[in-house]
């Protein structure tokens, strides 16, 4: 093998290894890394919406028909997109239990997503059965907050 050959050879193998690297890291970000991340953020929106919508939530005296529609809007969006993201990040359950705590559990996303649905039922309702309601509520927001680990908000 002449000295020309090895210089090419040696940089077709270069070339040739240098794109295998690309492409594994773009695989990884398009189909890891960026779905994560959208997890991430749909999981601090829940965190945004229980605490704007807080006052509709935990006050029925506060509620009215337009902002009361408004958070049941953001609930219902917040356990949709919650769902969607959770289902769009291929074998979440084993990248859940590799990332040791940095992202909550499949069946907890699922679960949360279910009390979300669970919980725009009651921003609508007024009066004693609303006043009824309050521990519920109060029990579903928390349970949310657990399974998605967000801080308990005083």
């Amino acid at each position: 093998m002449t000295e020309l050959e090895k210089i090419f050879l040696t940089s077709a193998v270069t070339i040739c290894g240098g794109l295998l690297v690309y492409v594994v890291g773009q695989l990884l970000s398009k189909f890891l890394i960026e779905p994560t991340h959208e997890l991430k953020k749909t999981i601090g929106e829940v965190r945004f919406n229980l605490a704007f919508y807080a006052p509709i939530i935990h006050t029925p005296i506060s509620r009215n028909p337009e902002r009361s529609q408004e958070a049941y809007e953001a609930l219902m969006k917040s356990s949709c997109d919650l769902l969607a993201r959770v289902n769009a990040i291929p074998l979440y359950s084993n990248l859940s239990s590799f990332s040791r705590g940095f992202l909550p559990s499949k069946e907890a996303i699922v679960e949360s997503a279910v009390h979300l649905r669970r919980l725009s039922t009651y921003v609508h309702e007024t009066d004693s059965k609303a006043n009824d309601s309050l521990d519920t509520i109060a029990k579903q927001v928390a349970r949310i907050e657990k399974n998605l680990g967000l801080e308990l908000l005083e």
